[in-house]
């Protein structure tokens, strides 16, 4: 057996990868345009170059420095859900900017629910819920509460929320 076999990490038994709703692109990609409208709209093309030792262009740059980043971040960000023989990933990027790992031997139960994103907890991306709970969503109003063995839960978004409690179910059960 080759050193690169023994020393592979375990194959995820369960893997989820979602985008954001395009409504969420589309918003920010509203808010750039308006904002370089703006912008342009009170360009004076007589000051040319100049211009930007006068400080006029700069709210411009500002703006475009401002509203660019967020919409690079979102526009590049996905939420994937992994479950291993031994844990629960959660990472959002497509290189992780944000990582969560819950060992299965932490979960205590788990149930599919539905949610109001908006309402209870602001939105979607990780949130932290008013009453407490953990959140971890990307689009839609379906996850999977997971408790932990402290009493604390998470709530983790998903398109395939029965498929994903069925999977952390047995993979808690087949713990050594």
């Amino acid at each position: 057996m080759s050193i690169a076999m023994v020393n592979r990490p375990p194959v995820a038994i369960y893997r989820e990868e979602q985008w954001f709703s395009r409504w969420i692109y589309a918003a920010l990609a509203g808010v750039v345009a308006v904002t370089i409208g703006y912008f342009a709209r009170t360009y004076d093309p007589a000051i040319g170059l100049g211009g930007w030792s006068r400080f006029r262009e700069w709210p411009l740059l500002v703006a475009i420095g401002l509203s660019l980043p967020p919409m690079l971040v979102v526009g590049l960000l996905k939420m994937t859900t992994e479950v291993h023989p031994g844990d629960l990933r959660l990472w959002f990027g497509l290189l992780p900017t944000y990582r969560h790992v819950v060992p299965l031997a932490e979960i205590r139960a788990v149930e599919p629910v539905r949610y109001r994103p908006m309402a209870d907890c602001g939105g979607w991306g990780i949130r932290r819920c008013r009453n407490g709970e953990r959140v971890f969503t990307a689009r839609g109003d379906r996850a999977v509460r997971v408790t932990l063995q402290d009493g604390s839960t998470l709530l983790i978004g998903s398109q395939r929320p029965e498929e994903l409690a069925r999977t952390l179910e047995q993979a808690v059960r087949n713990l050594p």
